[in-house]
């Protein structure tokens, strides 16, 4: 939601631009600006302080240099070049090709050389910060927040108009694919991407691409082994910061494997300064099996349940995320952060992606062709606009990396954007050395994440203790136990008893149907702001077939998309 914001113009720049940031909310953490300019460029930072050391603000003879999010592994560096600070680690690395591929972490940055008069922007490795740019024969703009960039377009005069395609998207997979935004003329960075600028030409290219990784041949063993081995070292990463600031780690724990693995290996590193955090449905599986963990292992949890009145304020959700993905699957969890006054905390871990990184976006043991259906929330216009998914999906030679890409990196790891209002946030799966590795594993052992359950049986038997939400019973390889765990859930949840399989996680479309004041509010929020359609006619058709027939994560999808219009154009 903050971040940075870059100027950079062919006319001498006179004046300094005004950037609208967002206006932060009560809860948010304290923010702090910042401003470099030159004769063509004016850059600005309104950042949280938290962890304001971690943040790269570097400005010398030679270059200009600022991050946001938070870098990791900075000291280390520092260490393995024998820098003293971090201005002289920059001044040995900064010219190598990519320097950035190196740092680890939650961030994004920017780097002007001054002599040379280039630029380059640059995401992580698996684009859990948001970073857009724009560019036209006399102006670029580069920033980590779509709407300040598109009210700095709005400023220069510059034209901003719905990206139909990207709209496509929003109401059939929820979310962004590729590098588009609601903005036809704006783009966004994918994971592991780059933009070069000089004399006015824009380039973008990769630094780091799954597709690059090789299979490896190690035997189980040596996969479990290893495995274990970058988890900690991921582990050890992240944590040793709260640590270096005396702050309490917060760590997101469900009914899964991935958070817990995450909580409780750090645990067993030593990392004892956590609190838990649990967004669930009040008497669900995940906050029941939450609390088991955390009362065994003397943890504090912090229970958020999530209530109907999460899914009314609709445009402060989309705020947030600039309406790149359906706001309902993060309703709850902005909700949460809004209710969190925890104070003294650091980091919030969570476990994103990593069963994905482990096997489930697999359907076979085999790579197989991505379809159009992989992945989406809705298929009412899929065989409509199947044209526009076949032009983007003949990228993708495997539904893995297609998944990856949009319905992972694209898609959830936009839930970063609302841990980030507490401070920072990251995960350890996704660390680039964790996550080279984890798919350079042949598919046979991560076909339903064989080797996951193998790797925690082996090194973490304890962990498996407790039951998996995913399953309906504790984690196992054995088809037969598994698919009686999933038969004995489902008969469970038929059965006229409360129990914690009632109902899920987020049971919005229970709430639609049984909550009058909800149901009121969102068909009124349709009816007031249908008409920001109504300039193209296919759009407006669509949205009104989608709310009319659809079930509420279609209904949400159409609101997802006219707050983002409304907020954007």
């Amino acid at each position: 939601m903050h971040g940075f914001n870059v100027l950079i113009s062919k006319k001498a720049i006179k004046q300094q631009p005004h950037f609208c940031w967002k206006k932060p909310f009560d809860f948010q953490q304290k923010l702090a600006l910042r401003t470099f300019s030159d004769e063509h460029i004016v850059v600005e930072q309104f950042t949280g302080t938290k962890f304001i050391s971690e943040k790269l603000w570097l400005d010398n003879e030679d270059f200009f240099i600022l991050t946001d999010g938070v870098i990791t592994n900075l000291k280390a560096l520092c260490l393995e070049h024998k820098a003293a600070n971090y201005d002289a680690l920059l001044r040995k690395i900064v010219k190598e090709k990519s320097f950035f591929k190196n740092f680890r972490g939650h961030f994004v940055g920017f780097v002007y050389f001054k002599k040379e008069k280039t630029c380059i922007a640059f995401n992580n490795h698996t684009a859990s910060k948001k970073l857009f740019y724009f560019a036209d024969q006399n102006t670029i703009v580069i920033g980590t927040d779509l709407y300040t960039l598109s009210k700095t377009l709005e400023t220069e005069k510059i034209k901003r108009t719905l990206d139909k395609e990207a709209a496509v998207f929003l109401l059939t997979s929820g979310f962004m694919h590729e590098n588009l935004t609601l903005l036809e003329e704006v783009k966004q960075l994918r994971a592991g991407e780059f933009l070069q600028i000089g004399n006015f030409n824009l380039k973008t290219d990769f630094y780091f691409h799954l597709q690059d990784i090789q299979e490896n041949h190690d035997a189980k063993s040596d996969i479990v082994e290893q495995l274990d081995f970058l988890f900690k070292k991921s582990i050890d990463n992240e944590f040793s910061l709260d640590k270096e600031h005396q702050l309490i780690s917060l760590t997101t724990l469900s009914g899964g494997l991935d958070s817990r693995m995450v909580a409780l290996t750090a645990l067993q590193l030593g990392f004892s300064n956590q609190m838990f955090l649990n967004f669930s449905a009040k008497g669900y599986a995940d906050e029941i099996i939450a609390r088991q963990i955390s009362e065994q292992y003397q943890v504090p949890l912090e229970t958020f349940s999530i209530e109907a009145e999460s899914l009314k304020p609709l445009e402060e959700v989309v705020l947030v995320n600039d309406g790149l993905t359906i706001y309902t699957g993060a309703s709850a969890v902005f909700d949460a952060i809004k209710r969190h006054r925890i104070t003294n905390t650091g980091i919030i871990h969570t476990g994103m992606l990593g069963d994905a990184l482990l096997g489930s976006y697999l359907i076979s043991d085999h790579k197989t062709k991505p379809q159009i259906s992989d992945g989406v929330y809705s298929t009412q216009l899929l065989n409509k606009y199947a044209p526009v998914f076949q032009k983007y999906i003949q990228n993708y030679s495997d539904i893995e990396m297609y998944k990856f890409y949009n319905r992972g990196f694209s898609g959830m790891n936009n839930g970063f954007l609302y841990f980030d209002l507490c401070g920072e946030s990251d995960a350890a799966f996704l660390n680039p050395d964790f996550l080279s590795y984890a798919l350079s594993i042949p598919a046979k052992y991560r076909y339903k994440e064989q080797i996951y359950i193998d790797w925690i049986k082996i090194k973490h038997p304890e962990f498996t203790g407790f039951t998996w939400e995913s399953i309906g019973g504790k984690p196992t390889n054995n088809s037969i136990l598994r698919c009686y765990y999933r038969y004995r859930r489902a008969l469970v949840k038929r059965m006229p008893l409360q129990t914690m399989w009632k109902n899920n996680m987020n049971p919005e479309q229970l709430w639609y149907d049984k909550n009058l004041s909800l149901r009121q509010t969102l068909d009124q929020y349709f009816l007031e702001n249908i008409h920001l359609l109504s300039s193209c006619s296919e759009l407006f058709h669509d949205c009104q077939f989608l709310y009319q027939k659809g079930n509420i994560t279609e209904k949400a999808q159409v609101l997802t998309l006219l707050a983002a219009c409304k907020l954007l154009l």
